[in-house]
Parts: structure tokens; sequence; C-alpha cells
């Protein structure tokens, strides 16, 4: 999909993490594969009206010569997730950037080998920059 990403509803953004991984699916298939959470599962019409909706925005397409549809992601994930976090940097960070890697330098569980791959990337990046 070109232009904008759609605005993706965080019950929206399990539906496409889940059709991400599949490549494509049914409603079926797609609750089917929905990670358990607390609570009771959604039910079929819910996921159903969530697809329709994703399909709407321009973040689904739709094979309506199936029966079922099928539904297959028009967004790439990496594109979703770049605006997400941006959306969460201004947010919750005020666009500040290294206030969010030093908060998750501080508060996450982070391992040796996390650390050694942020490190690695940082250094890629000064180079590239010099």
């Amino acid at each position: 999909m070109d232009g904008p990403t759609p605005h993706i509803t965080a019950a929206e953004l399990r539906i496409m993490k889940v059709l991400w991984h599949l490549g494509s699916g049914t409603v079926r298939q797609t609750l089917d594969a929905l990670p358990a959470e607390k609570g009771d599962p959604p039910a079929y019409t819910t996921v159903m009206t969530m697809m329709k909706q994703l399909a709407e925005k321009g973040a689904l397409l739709v094979d309506r010569a199936r029966q079922p549809f099928v539904y297959t992601p028009a967004v790439r994930r990496d594109q979703v997730l770049c605006e997400r976090l941006t959306q969460f940097l201004h947010t919750v960070f005020d666009g500040q950037a290294e206030e969010l890697v030093l908060h998750l330098a501080d508060e996450a569980d982070l391992s040796a080998a996390d650390l050694r791959r942020i490190e690695a990337k940082i250094r890629k990046r000064e180079k590239a920059e010099q």
C-alpha cells in the first residue's frame, strides 16, 4: 500500500499480526490463530467485523471470489510498527528518542546479547553518518 498508513487500533493490530504471520486467512483461520489473552476469546462476528473494517481502511485486501472470503495484509508489518513507534515516541517521550532508549536501557530486561546488538546498531549508524 502506498501513502499514509491507516489508523489501526490495538484490537485490529492483533488481527494484523496474525495475518502477517499467516500471509492470508479467512475469519475462522484468523480467529483460531489469535493468541490467548485474558478472558474469553473474541466472538467470530467480532473478528469478522474488525477484518471488514480493516479492509475498508485499506489495511487488508479481500478475495471475494472465494468462499469464505480470504484476507491478505495490504500494509507491511514494518510500516505499521514504525508508525506506531513514532506515535508512541511523540506521545510518551515528546519525540525525544534518546529518552526512550535510555529508559529502555534502565528499565527493560535486556540481556548482554541484546546490549551488544544495540551497540552494533549504534556503531553502524555512526559510521553511516560520518
